[in-house]
């Protein structure tokens, strides 16, 4: 079970292998403690303030009682049935654990700085965390964001698109890094997004205030506006906006803002987890703008559909073919 832990941590885990640990987690009393006692006598290398906040959100998602982490110090806790399903909400906490646990004894020589707490979602995954200095982060589908937990600073690293609700420290400033874009605040609500195969990184400030400097060149954020660093150019440059446009996804709504088709079926790709293929090279530049709410995949299809001369064919349950409508 340490072994497909290890794996759910670092993204490799197969659907069906996350729902047997999550299985395992919600019916194996022995595993639920085995989890909690690993993390409670983690070696001395962990700093206290990290295990303290770790056996804090495990102890407060697994009893209504608040002083259960208090009383837990000082006597055996008694793990029921009903207790260890709601270690399930404790993963991310156990992740950073165990996470912190793999990481020691990471060999030298691979890229990763030791110390680095890693969180990712698969394809039609969507992650919430909290980070040990009290920042929220929200994840969408196909993303990896690095947090370091050693340096004294508040630095992390983003793959994909995530959400910051960052907790306000005055004396340490909380970065993001996206490609060559570097995100700078105190506290503050913003989007990030950079997937490798987009040439934006591009920021969405919801409320606060964020610096973005890439290249030697800045720009100040206000609650309301957009930042876009071109990877080609490496220029940034700001817009008005409205962030809810922007940030919809994390309630699970879809829209699109003057999209290519092309850049649509990748969003669709990883949020569904179905693969897509463009069959003409005219329909991947037609663009799209418009709200579609909480809507399934093949809704989206349709309504793509009535707004294009496009088609669609599913095949299998995994693969969605898109070729221009025949002309009547």
């Amino acid at each position: 079970m340490k072994e497909l832990f290890a794996k759910y941590l670092s993204g490799t885990a197969t659907s069906e292998e996350r729902e047997n640990l999550l299985r395992h987690l919600r019916d194996d009393e022995l595993l639920a403690g085995w989890l909690r006692a690993d993390i409670e006598y983690t070696e001395g290398n962990m700093p206290e303030p990290i295990r303290e906040r770790i056996l804090r959100n495990i102890y407060s998602s697994a009893s209504p009682v608040r002083n259960t982490y208090d009383q837990a110090k000082h006597r055996t806790v008694v793990w029921r049935r009903w207790q260890v399903a709601a270690v399930v909400i404790a993963v991310v906490a156990l992740s950073a654990a165990l996470g912190w646990s793999l990481l020691r004894q990471q060999p030298a020589g691979t890229d990763m700085p030791m110390g680095d707490f890693v969180v990712s979602t698969g394809m039609g995954e969507h992650s919430h965390v909290t980070l040990p200095d009290g920042t929220l982060l929200t994840l969408n589908a196909q993303t990896t964001v690095r947090y370091n937990l050693l340096s004294g600073t508040r630095h992390a690293v983003v793959d994909g698109e995530a959400f910051f609700e960052v907790a306000r420290d005055t004396l340490h400033p909380f970065i993001v890094q996206a490609a060559q874009a570097q995100v700078t605040c105190l506290g503050t609500a913003f989007n990030v997004r950079h997937y490798a195969d987009e040439n934006n990184v591009a920021v969405v400030l919801v409320e606060g205030k964020v610096r973005v400097s890439a290249n030697e060149a800045e720009v100040t954020m206000e609650p309301d506006s957009r930042v876009l660093y071109d990877c080609n150019t490496r220029t940034l440059s700001k817009h008005s906006v409205q962030s809810s446009d922007y940030t919809c996804w994390l309630s699970g709504e879809v829209k699109y803002n003057n999209q290519t088709l092309e850049e649509i079926a990748a969003e669709l790709s990883r949020n569904y987890n179905i693969a897509m293929v463009i069959t003409n090279d005219e329909l991947k530049h037609e663009r799209f703008t418009g709200y579609l709410g909480r809507s399934s995949l093949r809704n989206i299809l349709d309504v793509l559909c009535l707004a294009s001369d496009m088609s669609y064919y599913v095949d299998n349950d995994t693969m969605v073919y898109v070729y221009p409508r025949r002309k009547k």
